[in-house]
């Protein structure tokens, strides 16, 4: 399910079509989202939890889920960033992070760029949408 996922999001921005979209989810109440677009991830991720998201663990580690047991996706493991979904291991390193507010509401944020800590790069915000369903 989560390999869809990371293929529909890449499909989504690689073409573009993330304006096209003509019924956009959007709670009526949910926390709010401060500014995260273009920022590392590692930066973002301590106001998402101050601003009322809590991260959602969707994995056991990533050695049950290939989603996650390589490139980024183990990094952010490794850091203690259980909310990460599924990394794809190619040239825009793409990930998907999830996470809900208290009134049950979902946001996933997704990053392009590899986490390289030792050369101080990281992944980058390039989205976050609510899922509905």
């Amino acid at each position: 399910m989560k390999r869809i996922c990371l293929a529909v999001f890449l499909g989504v921005f690689s073409v573009g079509a993330a304006e096209a979209r003509t019924d956009p989810c959007r709670p009526e109440e949910h926390a709010p989202v401060p500014r995260i677009k273009g920022r590392s991830y590692r930066s973002i991720r301590d106001k998402l939890i101050a601003a009322g998201w809590q991260p959602v663990q969707t994995q056991r580690s990533p050695i049950d889920d290939p989603d996650i047991a390589e490139g980024n996706g183990k990094i952010f493991w490794d850091k203690g960033f259980v909310e990460v979904e599924a990394c794809a291991v190619n040239k825009t390193a793409p990930c998907l992070f999830l996470f809900k507010d208290k009134q049950g509401n979902k946001l996933r944020v997704t990053t392009l760029g590899e986490e390289l800590s030792a050369e101080e790069h990281y992944a980058t915000v390039n989205g976050y949408y609510f899922i509905c369903r």
